[in-house]
């Protein structure tokens, strides 16, 4: 009997390793998604450089600060920490005695529609898209329950392209897939920015 414990030692050890595993799957994720946020701040930056922009400007504080924000966040994003706040924001959407969560992003949708200049209004649209898609690849991917969400909406989206379109079926899903991941993206830094009560300035 005092060695039937060391039968579950192989087990143990196997278990040990993917944990430690998929902490480094996660840690290099994390490093990812980082870095292309910083890639398309330092974008912003040398657009409003090349092009004699005024650093003042109200959108390009505002993405600067939703840009930073987000680096500082990303280690919170995954399903299974938000899920519980989700859950809560779905409820008070649908129940006027609750609060609704605030929405920064929106605000810093605002603050870009103000953007004098239209080229950099587009330039800051198109990079707080980019940001948003960005975001939400790494809430699917970037954690077991992001893989667990994946692969349910991914059996959803197949089957909603088969069901309703005969053609083109393949443009439609990527358009399908794009849509949902700057959604997935947007909704993952509204309930992150408030499980953390950040403000974006």
């Amino acid at each position: 009997m005092g060695m039937l414990p060391f039968l579950y030692l192989p087990d143990t050890v196997t278990l040990v390793l993917l944990i430690v595993i998929l902490g480094m799957l996660r840690g290099l994720a994390i490093d990812h998604i980082r870095q292309e946020l910083q890639s398309i701040r330092k974008e912003m930056l040398f657009y409003w450089l090349s092009n004699g922009l005024d650093f003042r400007d109200q959108g390009y504080l505002a993405l600067r600060n939703q840009i930073e924000s987000a680096i500082e966040l990303a280690p919170g994003l995954s399903p299974g920490r938000l899920l519980f706040l989700y859950r809560l924001h779905k409820k008070a959407a649908k129940n006027e005695t609750i609060l609704p969560l605030p929405d920064p992003i929106h605000d810093v949708g605002l603050r870009i529609e103000l953007t004098t200049n239209s080229g950099g209004r587009e330039k800051l649209k198109r990079l707080q898209m980019e940001m948003n898609l960005a975001l939400g690849m790494f809430f699917l991917m970037g954690s077991l329950s992001g893989w667990f969400l994946l692969s349910i909406l991914a059996a959803r989206m197949l089957k909603g392209t088969v069901s309703h379109y005969q053609d083109h079926r393949t443009d439609i899903f990527f358009d399908m897939v794009e849509k949902v991941l700057g959604v997935l993206g947007r909704k993952a830094q509204q309930i992150g920015y408030a499980a953390q009560g950040v403000a974006i300035q």
